[in-house]
């Protein structure tokens, strides 16, 4: 889809048939909550240099499959961290910023990870909807309509897929990582590795990442699981994840570790 026009407050709320959009140059503003809850919606794409002011608040507040919102002058990097921006980082001021792309963008953004990281925002929200303070909505974009996210126990297992979501793509893009923010990632991963709990670390990978190698190749480089825990994982994957197993089979001694699976 193309735009070539400011687009109003919630024009797009809630399209399940948008997938790509391309936005024009002669676009000046993307209002409230203009693409908000467009669940299939992508890629963006913004055919002019990086402008403040062009966005209003939550545009893509609930585009859960958003991966990429690149401008003209910004490189995939930037990209990929800005659609996480705008709907995965409880923090719309990130797609909002007047220095995207910037070291200053960048150390934003790991502010805003590291509070999310630190932070039991379940545990906050369920004392709230207890009290009858809020009404409760399971869309994840409560702030449309007034309500605020339900506490199921999916979404918490959501919420914690999610961090562990952005721990992988910030590794995977890491410029301007400081050693304290990688260790603190790390230390995410490591709490919540396979074995550990619901094994959120490992989990993701396959709940969020489509089972890819670059994440689990990640998850292996800090956690450094031992041999039978290896043999756990495998067993524990599901006969559909084939490239996975068979990358953990290949790190952890191919033949050795079938057999040591047939015993």
């Amino acid at each position: 889809m193309n735009c070539n026009r400011p687009i109003e407050n919630k024009e797009f709320l809630s399209d399940k048939t948008i997938r790509q959009v391309t936005i024009e140059a002669g676009v000046d503003h993307i209002g409230d909550w203009a693409f908000a809850k467009c669940t299939n919606l992508e890629r963006v794409t913004l055919a002019f240099d990086f402008r403040p002011g062009l966005f209003g608040r939550d545009v893509f507040k609930g585009c859960v499959k958003l991966s990429y919102i690149g401008f003209a002058d910004t490189d995939e990097e930037t990209a990929r961290l800005l659609a996480l921006a705008a709907n995965k980082l409880p923090y719309d001021h990130l797609i909002r910023s007047d220095d995207i792309g910037q070291m200053s963008w960048f150390e934003k953004w790991d502010i805003c990870l590291a509070t999310t990281l630190k932070s039991d925002d379940a545990e906050a929200k369920m004392s709230a909807a207890l009290c009858g303070e809020e009404d409760i909505s399971y869309d994840d974009i409560g702030s449309v309509d007034g309500e605020m996210s339900g506490e199921s126990e999916e979404y918490l297992h959501r919420e914690a897929y999610r961090k562990c979501s952005l721990c992988y793509t910030r590794l995977i893009n890491d410029r301007y990582l400081s050693d304290a923010t990688r260790r603190l990632i790390e230390d995410h991963i490591i709490s919540n590795r396979f074995g550990e709990g619901y094994g959120y670390a490992f989990t993701t990978i396959f709940e969020e990442c489509d089972g890819d190698i670059d994440h689990l190749r990640l998850y292996l480089d800090i956690v450094r699981p031992d041999r039978q825990t290896i043999l756990e994982m495998i067993s524990a994957l599901p006969a559909k994840d084939v490239a996975a197993k068979s990358y953990l089979i290949k790190e952890s001694g191919g033949d050795d570790v079938l057999s040591d699976m047939m015993l």
